[in-house]
């Protein structure tokens, strides 16, 4: 463990976790990081192990004064699928763990979704009334409700869908596209994608600054599933011929599909000066990574 650590990063497992965990290693404030993998802990690391489903005996480190939480279960299925284990978890621990922190004096980062809202509007506002259809939304609505209500010492991100590293969809729609076969994404499911480094900038400066309030990150609009295939094919060079989009229902996917998944981040430049992201250039730099490429 490092000597006094101010920055708590609640499960460096994540994608976003472990970019901030990485990222924040290199800086000031000194770091700690939980995870619930045995193996990620060894000598020297300033990582500790953390399991939001047995938070009875940890104790968190008094000099701790800002905690970013990046665990939970984040998959929609899992949490329809299995609401009682996922809302242990991602409500009963996450709260425990956060009113700990609050009682200290730390203030929380909380990340959020856009899945809050149930996406019939675009660009919804921070302070507009929430109405999650997901399970996996209504767990999120629940703790951020407890930080409001609590008042102070927290910030609420809410965040799209964020590209960075390796995305799976991406991966084989590449490597099935190499192979001259088609691919069907959905022309009626949307994303409005950010890049991953963007969002490790905005946590970046919350913690810097110890922010407060709700925050909203997004690309600047949204765009189908098919779409950003096609920007992809187009950016690799790969034939677009072989995409051959089919609606969700056609596929059997009989889920909630928010027409818009967009949020409004006015709040980012009034708070950071910094200006949303374009999403077709998100998704040109994600398909460009070439860590997208592994297994082709």
């Amino acid at each position: 463990m490092s000597e006094s650590p101010e920055l708590l990063i609640v499960g460096i497992d994540s994608l976003i976790g472990k970019a901030l965990f990485t990222v924040s290693k290199r800086g000031v404030p000194k770091v700690l990081g939980t995870t619930r993998r045995l193996a990620t802990i060894s000598a020297g690391m300033p990582v500790v192990y953390l399991d939001l489903g047995k938070l009875e005996d940890w104790q968190c480190p008094p000099t701790i004064k800002v905690a970013v939480f990046c665990a939970g279960i984040t998959k929609i299925y899992e949490c329809k699928n299995d609401p009682e284990q996922s809302y242990r978890i991602n409500v009963t621990g996450i709260s425990q763990l956060a009113n700990k922190l609050l009682q200290q004096g730390v203030l929380v980062v909380y990340l959020s979704t856009n899945q809050v809202f149930d996406g019939l509007s675009p660009y919804p506002l921070p302070d507009d009334p929430v109405s999650p259809v997901s399970e996996y939304g209504k767990q999120k609505v629940e703790i951020e409700q407890q930080l409001r209500d609590w008042g102070k010492n927290f910030a609420i991100v809410r965040l799209t869908k964020v590209l960075g590293g390796d995305f799976p969809l991406f991966t084989n729609w590449v490597n099935t596209l190499k192979k001259g076969d088609i691919i069907r994404p959905f022309s009626n499911m949307m994303m409005a994608p950010v890049p991953l480094s963007s969002v490790i900038s905005v946590l970046r400066l919350i913690i810097d600054r110890r922010s407060e309030g709700i925050f909203h990150i997004s690309g600047d609009h949204d765009i189908s599933y098919d779409e950003v295939a096609r920007i992809g094919a187009r950016t690799l060079g790969l034939n677009p011929d072989l995409i051959r989009p089919l609606t969700a229902a056609e596929a059997g996917y009989n889920e909630h599909i928010p027409p818009h998944t967009t949020l409004d981040t006015e709040c980012l430049r009034e708070s950071f000066g910094i200006e949303v992201t374009q999403v077709v250039w998100t998704i040109e730099q994600a398909f460009g990574e070439p860590q997208k490429l592994v297994g082709s």
